[in-house]
């Protein structure tokens, strides 16, 4: 085979040039920037080396394959997903594939496009695997092919589904975007052997694009992809709210107005979202198909009437509710009134529950099995989890034989050894790492999660609860609740007696912080800061209502004492007969542990490649218009360097003949500088200058003062170079 051929057949299979090779990297980018989702829900759950080696092999595939033609290898990346889908049915909850039919499926799929995250999925983890492989061999068969365009259209479009599930940030999808239109741009200009001045205007056009996407976030709410935003500070109603997701870090809001007023027997805490996965940054709420439905509590009954006194989208009552009245709503596998309507301002219902039983040492003798599906969902724990913080919980927690007295140890550390302030740090990287092993404080989400985490770590099933304290009483029966009463607590799993409540919230600090907050609002006329009576002050029970002793129900909350209770008086765990009283017998491990100072950090990943594009575009401009060589020349017109004197009087005559070309003409191939210099009307200046610079060359004879004499003239030459025109060609 002939030299002219092989290269033929190579120009086939590679770029033809280095536009090519751009459009190729381009392809890559927007590749990575949808896998780098699915990455992220594989390390919270699933398997990141199995997902790994999914999408290695996608890739392996497509290179053996890229003579495939196209119609066969698009119907093998059908096959692909489908047979990725199959697998995913085959390790969801039985109850999922129970419930599934082409409503369900038609219902799921709208549902994802319009925002709900793949991480609430049952089995995300295997699904984010399942479902990698397809559009990756497709992108990389036709990357193989360089057909650009294509594999960039498929790129994005899966890249556009993450982006309409909510999963994909803001500048991942700057990045993906920009890629993609790149990855055209090039791979356009390379199959018409395009100019370098033809690909700087693509390069300023992209970065153009990310300056007009910059721009554009600056409107309020907007997030710049150039500069990340500093993170906004959690609300009450984030924090509480109907939706499936709640961010942890950073300072806390606490709304000072009444959401709702209870009447019911006893103080209690009211129930509003439970969350099962954890990400490392937050909680997330999966489809409540397929739990394990919990033993029927064998507590007391309570009786709660709930007035809203503002717009509420949840429906917050006692732990368990059994039945509702006053609203069409429906009591979840999970334990919330789900499927109700959005209250507003009047609307009432009344809620039967039935607490879990409430003797401490029942609860710490049930040392029974706990359900696969209980164990499968609640003791997921994201690859961000560090070692440290496991084999700290794993010290607390030695020697205690159940689930209740595991949490109580966690509990009980938690409590005396880490600060609360509603002013915490949010922490780079995992919170829940940064907060038990580092010394910065934190409030009721850090708390419950870093309680949940190191119960999951040794296999105690736990999860994140939201709702609300029990408020200001203002009657025997009647409490008001606020914003500031939003709280996070724990779930623990019990053998046989279902899911026990815990709070390690250290409850003075919390509850001085919530106190401040109302009468700061009360001085400033805030409306709606009081309701049924709360202005008047906490109601105390006469003296014949009032109690000489303390009961404690260690269990579930409700710890009552004399005079009112409060809302952390419910937890009086560590109080359990034989129980360790000592909750600093061990303390964090000291090393490396994140604190709050922590040192300088890099931008993420997909900010850093913004900025490249930016600065490409950038410094293509100055090229493309000249800008870039005028500045150089600036520079190197008034920077002599020191040195030999013959090279310095060299580098000055190099100075003095681009001034000249600049005034006059650039000097002709073949014509020596004495002809040159005595050709143009050159000063007095220049004539010296090149009259050393002869003498340098041919007779070596120049000193020091020589070459001081040459850069003085040449640096007053280029002083003047700025007010003339460009050398005339």
């Amino acid at each position: 085979m002939s030299t002219g051929r092989v290269r033929d057949g190579l120009r086939e299979r590679l770029p033809g040039s280095w536009q090519g090779v751009a459009a190729g990297g381009c392809v890559a980018v927007v590749v990575g920037a949808y896998l780098s989702v699915l990455y992220d829900v594989v390390t919270v759950v699933g398997d990141p080396l199995l997902f790994a080696g999914a999408v290695a092999g996608a890739v392996l595939l497509a290179g053996v394959l890229r003579a495939l033609r196209w119609t066969r290898a698009v119907g093998l990346a059908a096959a692909l997903l489908g047979g990725g889908l199959a697998v995913y049915l085959s390790v969801v909850p039985p109850a999922y594939l129970d419930a599934l039919s082409p409503t369900r499926v038609i219902k799921d799929t709208v549902a994802l496009l319009t925002g709900y995250s793949v991480l609430r999925m049952p089995a995300a983890g295997a699904w984010a695997t399942a479902v990698a492989p397809a559009p990756t061999f497709l992108a990389a068969y036709l990357a193989f092919r360089a057909q650009w365009t294509r594999a960039a259209g498929v790129a994005a479009a899966a890249l556009g589904f993450f982006v309409l599930t909510g999963d994909s940030a803001t500048t991942t999808t700057l990045v993906g975007v920009l890629a993609a239109a790149s990855a055209v741009g090039f791979g356009t200009l390379s199959a018409h052997a395009a100019s370098a001045r033809q690909t700087q205007v693509l390069t300023v056009v992209l970065a153009v694009m990310v300056v007009g996407a910059a721009t554009v976030a600056v409107v309020p709410g907007g997030e710049s992809p150039v500069v990340p935003a500093a993170s906004t500070n959690p609300s009450a109603s984030s924090l509480v709210s109907a939706d499936g997701y709640v961010g942890v870090g950073g300072s806390l809001e606490l709304d000072p107005t009444v959401q709702f007023v209870v009447e019911t027997e006893r103080a209690a805490y009211y129930r509003a979202g439970v969350y099962d996965r954890y990400t490392g940054d937050g909680w997330v709420r999966t489809a409540d198909v397929g739990s394990a439905t919990p033993p029927v509590p064998t507590g007391e009954r309570v009786r709660q009437r709930i007035t809203a006194e503002r717009t509420l989208d949840v429906l917050p009552s006692v732990a368990v509710p059994q039945t509702v009245r006053g609203i069409d709503a429906e009591v979840s596998d999970g334990g919330l009134l789900v499927d109700g309507p959005t209250l507003r301002a009047g609307d009432t219902y009344v809620v039967e529950s039935r607490r879990p039983v409430a003797d401490g040492a029942t609860l710490a003798r049930s040392t029974g099995p706990v359900p696969d599906r209980v164990a499968a969902t609640y003791r997921q724990l994201p690859d961000s989890t560090d070692d440290r913080v496991v084999d700290l919980a794993a010290s607390l927690t030695a020697g205690e034989a159940s689930n209740y007295e595991r949490a109580a140890a966690v509990e009980r550390w938690l409590e005396a050894n880490k600060a609360y302030s509603l002013d915490a740090p949010r922490p780079d990287g995992d919170l829940v790492t940064a907060f038990v092993l580092g010394d910065a404080p934190g409030y009721c989400t850090y708390y419950a999660s870093a309680m949940a985490v190191m119960l999951r770590s040794q296999g105690v099933p736990a999860r994140f609860v939201t709702g609300f304290t029990s408020g200001q009483q203002v009657a025997d029966d009647e409490w008001v609740v606020r914003g500031v009463d939003s709280h996070a607590w724990v779930e623990v799993y019990v053998p046989e007696q279902g899911w026990v409540r815990f709070d390690p919230t250290p409850s003075g600090e919390r509850e001085r912080a919530e106190q401040a907050r109302v009468e700061a609002a009360r001085e400033n006329g805030t409306d709606g800061v009081d309701a049924a009576g709360s202005a008047d002050g906490t109601w105390t029970p006469s003296e014949t209502e009032t109690t000489t002793t303390t009961t404690a129900n260690v269990t579930t909350g409700e710890r009552v004492e004399s005079g009112a209770p409060t809302a952390q008086s419910a937890y009086g765990v560590g109080e359990l007969e034989g129980a360790s009283t000592d909750p600093a017998n061990v303390t964090a491990p000291s090393g490396s542990g994140p604190s709050a100072g922590g040192g300088p950090t890099l931008p993420p990943t997909s900010t850093l490649l913004v900025w490249g594009v930016l600065v490409g575009g950038l410094l293509a401009a100055a090229r493309y218009t000249g800008l870039a060589d005028r500045a150089y020349r600036a520079v190197w017109l008034r920077w002599l360097p020191h040195g030999d004197p013959v090279e310095e009087v060299e580098h000055a005559f190099e100075r003095v003949e681009y001034v000249l070309e600049r005034r006059h003409r650039e000097r002709d191939p073949g014509e020596t500088v004495r002809e040159y210099v005595a050709a143009v009307p050159a000063d007095d200046r220049a004539r010296r200058v090149a009259e050393l610079r002869e003498r340098a060359r041919y007779a070596g004879r120049v000193d020091a003062d020589d070459a001081a004499e040459a850069r003085r003239l040449a640096r007053s030459l280029a002083a003047e170079n700025s007010r003339l025109p460009g050398p005339r060609r």
